[in-house]
């Protein structure tokens, strides 16, 4: 921080001791908004302080990389592999690891090394030779890959990277005011963390090659298992408690989450009354690659229409991808003069189409939180129709949204929320069977159904919310994924086209 550019740095540390005094002293929960306001009444820079108030409080709530990531985790706890009385509440557990398989791999683009040297051939020739060696390394291995590679090591080009970041420090060193500064300094921290990583890279970890669609080539550590990683975080405390509501099953988030024998497992039964909830799952409709078509296309928007139909109220609908998202709702719009183009899977979709009796809003690409804080508003309208939200299973509003009561009474999921298959979840799947677990359960399976079980958890909220609970899927009634719902999805009833309209109003005319 350049304390002539900005007046809260200037003079910081004459302030700060007194703000942070202030604030323990005054309030209980120091949110953001709290700390902005201290921070400007005592005019001390926010961020700082809020790390100087982290030291007095009992508790620190805040995202996982703040204490998992090597890059970003808290020096003032975890520096140095040090230790204190902590207790780890870890919420929304099923989340850490693919975060933590993100935290711990590391990429490196051959397009990058060349835009670098780009930035530098004029002023350095020792730094550009550097990076003239390792994009001729990256070549080699290019020409070697056919789609993408899996190698035995990086050694050759690890060697090569470690002599061209000590040349790139003392660039940055000397040129600090530089043109594309900003792009040299992003390649610079790609570079160290390449580095940092590979000194972690052990038989948890695979090293590939691809060419990606782009036509960029990347090199990747994949941190396929980060157990150890956890583990030696873990380590930092005393004790730690992972939870969520789709921890299942739970022998597989053992074995990623814990390597301690002693460590035990409770699953709790659910709170809520399964009188207020009608779960269905459609037996004549797939979202199976295969039969992805205009007649299944129909069924699955006469499902949401039948559901709409039966109680007017606000539903979401999750869909496995936008382009399928698309595919449906351009059903809507068959025959219709100036309709939009639904099926080229853009993010122009606006708030919002109405069609027989039900209004439809459409989840954008890409959202800003303006634009997300919109869209939930839309629940909180008095309406004469029926809302239906589509969205994206596994997105925004799959998970971490509220919505009680009236504002939502009804989930319809589309599909069994398999990841798309790409490189790494195919690497994911013959690491897990070299392991000799279930590889396609453990990269496909499991990961799908927990975006099933929190988009259906969207529904009840409170033990007064009432809803139901549509899955679309003829998969769900097989007995592997019948064995993979939770306790309380015991009730599970079959039904077609022909039937459901019944159950939907058996359930609301009961209730």
């Amino acid at each position: 921080c350049n304390p002539d550019a900005c007046p809260y740095a200037k003079g910081h540390f004459d302030r700060v001791n007194d703000a942070v005094y202030e604030i323990v002293h005054k309030e209980f929960g120091i949110t953001r908004e709290v700390i902005l306001k201290y921070a400007e009444k005592f005019k001390v820079c926010p961020f700082e302080y809020c790390l100087d108030i982290s030291s007095f409080v009992d508790g620190i709530i805040c995202d996982y990389n703040y204490v998992f990531d090597p890059d970003v985790r808290l020096k003032r706890y975890f520096a140095d592999g040090a230790k204190g009385e902590y207790i780890f509440l870890i919420d929304e557990a099923h989340n850490l690891v693919p975060r933590a398989r993100e935290m711990y791999s590391a990429v490196l683009i051959k397009e990058d090394v060349l835009a670098a040297k780009r930035l530098v051939k004029d002023k350095s020739p020792r730094l550009t030779r550097q990076l003239e060696r390792v994009n001729k390394i990256c070549l080699e291995m290019k020409r070697q890959c056919e789609g993408w590679q899996i190698l035995a090591d990086a050694d050759h080009l690890v060697t090569a990277l470690t002599s061209l970041f000590s040349e790139l420090e003392k660039y940055m060193d000397e040129y600090k005011g530089s043109e594309g500064r900003e792009e040299l300094l992003d390649f610079y921290f790609t570079v160290r963390n390449f580095l940092n990583i590979y000194e972690r890279v052990d038989e948890h970890y695979r090293i590939y090659t691809e060419l990606t669609d782009s036509g960029d080539f990347k090199i990747k550590l994949l941190c396929v298992n980060p157990i150890v990683h956890i583990g030696e975080c873990l380590a930092q405390g005393n004790s730690s408690v992972f939870f969520s509501a789709t921890l299942l099953p739970i022998r597989y988030y053992r074995q990623l989450l814990s390597n301690d024998e002693e460590d035990y497992t409770v699953y709790v039964n659910s709170p809520f009354s399964q009188e207020h909830r009608l779960l269905l799952a459609a037996a004549d409709v797939t979202s199976r690659y295969t039969r992805r078509n205009r007649t299944e296309y129909r069924k699955i928007l006469d499902y949401i229409r039948q559901a709409a139909e039966a109680r007017k109220g606000n539903y979401i609908v999750f869909f496995p991808s936008y382009q399928y998202m698309n595919h449906v709702l351009e059903l809507l719009y068959d025959g219709r003069i100036g309709r939009p183009d639904f099926a080229d899977g853009s993010d122009a979709q606006k708030l919002y189409l109405q069609d027989s009796g039900i209004d439809w809003l459409v989840q954008e690409n890409r959202m800003t939180d303006a634009q997300r804080e919109d869209f939930l508003k839309e629940f909180e309208q008095e309406r004469e129709n029926s809302l239906v939200a589509c969205c994206v299973m596994g997105g925004l509003f799959s998970e971490g949204i509220d919505l009680k009561e009236e504002r939502l009474i009804g989930a319809i999921i589309v599909g069994t929320g398999l990841p798309m298959v790409c490189t790494e979840q195919e690497i994911l799947k013959g690491y897990f069977d070299e392991e000799e677990q279930e590889g396609f359960a453990f990269a496909y399976q499991y990961p799908g159904m927990n975006k099933v079980m929190q988009a259906a958890g969207r529904v009840i909220r409170t033990a007064g919310d009432k809803g139901i609970i549509l899955l679309l899927d003829d998969r769900f009634l097989r007995n592997d994924y019948r064995e993979l719902f939770p306790r309380e999805w015991d009730d599970c009833r079959r039904v077609t086209l022909k039937t459901v309209r019944q159950e939907l109003e058996n359930f609301w005319n009961r209730l």
